[in-house]
């Protein structure tokens, strides 16, 4: 017999697994609706937060954090809120309890049906992984399964969000933005920028504010800064975020802020700059805001007794001489005590002082720590600190306490700040529907700070799983959104995930010309991170179309990468990018030697992708130095799911790379064993069919088995030319004209040299293939040239098993 829950409005039925609503079918993910089931079917009593986790999940490694998301998800699909609580109580240090009466309707015998097939999720993943474990919640797709029942285990890896400085990098750094006003659309003109990038869509531009006043009110520099841009974009006027602006100065080092108001080069930030001066006299605070631009300049002054309130005041007065309407007062405005911790706090915040923000927000009195805005910027000082499970916890109590419509603007940034967390942590699933949910509830209310936030950063995680064209749509979303509030570092970062899209899609051609406008832009406002992650990407980008030279350039430009960032995640990534444009140049014994700095001193978690690329690299110059242990040895750090997650194409050039040293070391029957595994993965992706091919041709010819390795050659070559990437042309054209040669096919044998040939100066695997077809042909002179290119290309790699670090 089935049974069914009527409460309310609603009606639960466990064996279709559906929740409606007066009649009408309510999306809920599939643990959501297990916890839901889980609760009413034992509502006599209170359920443990293990017993639910258990009971749900199968396994007990899931954090308090992430129930707590899904009770919350629960809440509001039932109309419920933290505060209210009249479905699902909060048993305090114990767990939770369905609260609401309900009645209980017998039905009838449910009709057998074939269980249907469960598609993986991120979370089945993880439960083989010997990696640590990933937690996540399921999409909204039915489960064959009840809670309690044991689930199949699924052997697959989904793709996940590479932990900050990777391709959610730039998401992060701009959910971690407090704007406490929404934005609107743009009522100025573009500014042209000078290089004939894409416009800027911003009008003004606030400078850190020039202060008359004892030192104690030093804080105001920043600020009043924050606070007047802040209420010129919330009077409809595009102004540049303060983190763009705080990026942009450090790049000009310590110039006069009086300067900068009339410096030119700014126009290519902003039409029109705008100088705080703030002063006290006679106990009064007076602010004038000198505004300048290529059209006009014009002032504007408050008087009050307190700082903030003059400023507020005298941004407003600025807005009306523009032929703006400030922003009408309304009961949710923040008290002036409130107003002041936030913009103090704030000001620490930009000037990279998370402990100082700290201490303002701890040392404040019980009442505005209690305040939901206090409580999310303190969640914004955790994230950043790199304290993701304290911010997680914080942000899920407060989403759960702002019910619906009271402070959507607020809550919909708490979703950002709980998103970015989740993102650091590779909660892919998680993160998406909080992005999700940020989207709706503020696309109504055109609030294109946070939309343009949540777009970037589903698009980033769409891309990570291989939906181009849906991340693609996603991105260009959002870059509309962050060039409509004038966010240049926002639409920088959009930029440089569409370069990474290009790459990924093994378009590095085309993703060179995007990453190098994204790097313009980064250098233009001064965003030294973003700068050093869309360099690490170029660099990336030029090694796979073979300009070694440039992409050793390109690396210089972002190293030492101490210098360049403060986040330890991206200076290994920039170490190792360094590493791999070191080997291009023939410095292969620097790059060894930055490889195991990586190996010895990155965090074998948080640092995990990095250090199986960088197992990888070291993989490859074993194997192009004849040291077939030392990369098979590698090759066992890099084969790691977490390379298998964030990197698919990386762990299928660690396949190949395996299965060849398999062969070469005779064991064909593993070989064998691991190229059946590539063609089994490469479905219809034609970049994973063109190394599958690769691989079954290897393996082919390893076992005399020419006619087919010939044809499996072929059909590699001609997806080669299909995608026009040197660096796999390279792949598969060196191998194949050495096996041409050896079956004495030399005419075909000079067609295909023909197409590898540019890079045999540059490419040891080109060079040597050359140096081989002319001994055949008997062309000496030409045959003693390509034989100096591939010594010399080779010389990097002599004495290395001496030096090496194992």
């Amino acid at each position: 017999m089935t049974t069914m829950y009527r409460f309310d409005d609603f009606e639960l039925n466990p064996a279709t697994r559906e929740l409606r609503r007066d009649g009408r079918l309510l999306p809920l993910p599939a643990r959501a609706f297990d916890c839901l089931a889980y609760l009413i079917e034992h509502r006599e009593r209170a359920v443990g937060r293990d017993e639910l986790i258990a009971a749900v999940w199968g396994r007990v490694e899931i954090s308090d954090a992430l129930l707590g998301h899904t009770i919350v998800r629960i809440r509001r699909s039932l109309g419920d809120t933290g505060n209210e609580q009249r479905t699902i109580r909060t048993v305090p240090r114990f767990g939770y309890r369905w609260a609401l009466p309900l009645e209980v309707v017998p039905g009838e015998p449910a009709p057998a049906m074939p269980e249907p097939a469960i598609e993986p999720s991120f979370e089945d993943a993880a439960v083989d992984a010997p990696a640590q474990p990933v937690d996540a919640i399921d999409d909204a797709q039915p489960r064959a399964s009840s809670p309690a029942r044991s689930r199949r285990v699924i052997v697959a890896i989904a793709f996940a969000a590479v932990v900050l400085g990777m391709l959610g990098y730039a998401a992060w750094q701009r959910a971690t933005r407090v704007v406490l006003v929404p934005s609107s659309k743009p009522v100025v003109p573009a500014v042209a920028a000078a290089d004939g990038d894409a416009a800027i869509a911003v009008a003004a531009l606030v400078l850190p504010a020039d202060v008359d006043a004892p030192e104690e009110w030093r804080w105001l520099r920043l600020g009043l800064m924050d606070l007047v841009a802040n209420r010129l974009r919330a009077g409809t006027l595009p102004t540049a975020p303060s983190e763009s602006v705080v990026s942009l100065l450090r790049q000009r080092g310590g110039a006069d802020t009086a300067d900068l108001l009339h410096d030119p080069a700014l126009a290519q930030a902003a039409a029109m700059r705008v100088l705080p001066h703030v002063g006290f006299v006679d106990g009064r605070w007076r602010v004038r805001l000198e505004a300048f631009g290529t059209q006009r300049s014009l002032d504007a002054e408050a008087e009050a007794g307190d700082a903030i309130v003059a400023a507020r005041d005298a941004a407003d007065a600025l807005l009306r001489k523009l032929g703006k309407q400030p922003r009408a007062a309304s009961p949710g405005d923040a008290s002036p005590e409130l107003e002041e911790l936030l913009q103090r706090s704030g000001a620490a915040m930009l000037a990279d002082q998370l402990d100082q923000a700290r201490v303002l927000l701890e040392a404040a009195s019980p009442a505005l720590k209690a305040s939901p805005r206090v409580e999310h910027r303190m969640a914004q000082i955790e994230l950043r600190s790199g304290d993701y499970d304290a911010a997680e916890t914080r942000m899920h109590a407060l989403v759960d306490r702002l019910p619906p419509g009271r402070d959507d603007a607020l809550r919909a940034r708490a979703m950002l700040t709980l998103a970015a967390a989740q993102v650091r942590r590779n909660h892919t699933e998680l993160a998406t529907d909080l992005y999700d949910d940020a989207i709706a509830l503020r696309t109504g209310a055109g609030d294109h700070e946070v939309l343009g936030v949540a777009r970037l950063g589903r698009g980033a995680l769409l891309a990570k799983q291989g939906r181009y064209a849906e991340a693609t749509a996603q991105l260009s979303q959002a870059r509309t959104d962050l060039a409509t509030v004038g966010d240049g570092l926002g639409v920088a970062s959009v930029d440089v995930n569409l370069g990474e899209f290009q790459r990924m899609r093994h378009r590095p051609a085309e993703a060179l010309g995007v990453l190098e406008s994204a790097v313009r832009q980064f250098e233009r406002l001064g965003a030294r991170e973003g700068l050093a992650y869309a360099l690490a990407q170029q660099v990336l980008a030029e090694s796979e179309l073979l300009d070694v030279d440039a992409a050793f350039a390109t690396s210089e430009r972002a190293w030492p990468p101490e210098a360049n960032t403060n986040n330890r995640r991206m200076r290994w990534e920039l170490t190792r990018v360094r590493a791999l444009a070191l080997v291009g140049v023939g410095r292969v014994a620097e790059a060894q030697a930055l490889l195991a700095q990586i190996d010895r001193d990155a965090d074998a978690q948080r640092d995990a992708v990095t250090r199986a690329q960088a197992a990888l690299l070291a993989a490859v110059i074993a194997d192009r130095g004849g040291d077939t242990a030392l990369a098979d040895s590698r090759l066992e750090r890099a084969r790691v799911p977490a390379l298998r997650a964030a990197a698919p194409a990386d762990w299928t050039r660690a396949l190949v790379l395996h299965a060849r040293v398999q062969r070469e070391r005779g064991d064909l029957a593993a070989a064998a064993a691991t190229t059946e595994a590539l063609q089994a993965d490469a479905g219809g992706d034609d970049w994973r069919r063109l190394q599958a091919a690769l691989a079954a041709a290897g393996q082919a010819w390893a076992e005399h088995r020419r006619e087919t390795a010939l044809e499996r050659f072929a059909q590699a070559m001609q997806s080669a030319e299909a995608l026009g990437v040197p660096e796999d042309l390279v792949a598969v054209g060196a191998p194949y004209l050495s096996a041409l040669v050896d079956a004495s096919q030399l005419d075909a044998a000079r067609v295909v040299s023909g197409r590898i040939a540019v890079w045999a100066d540059r490419d040891v695997r080109a060079a040597g293939a050359q140096a081989r077809l002319f001994r055949a042909l008997g062309q000496d002179d030409a045959a003693r040239v390509a034989a100096d290119n591939e010594a010399r290309l080779l010389a990097g790699y002599a004495g290395l098993a001496a030096n090496r670090s194992r």
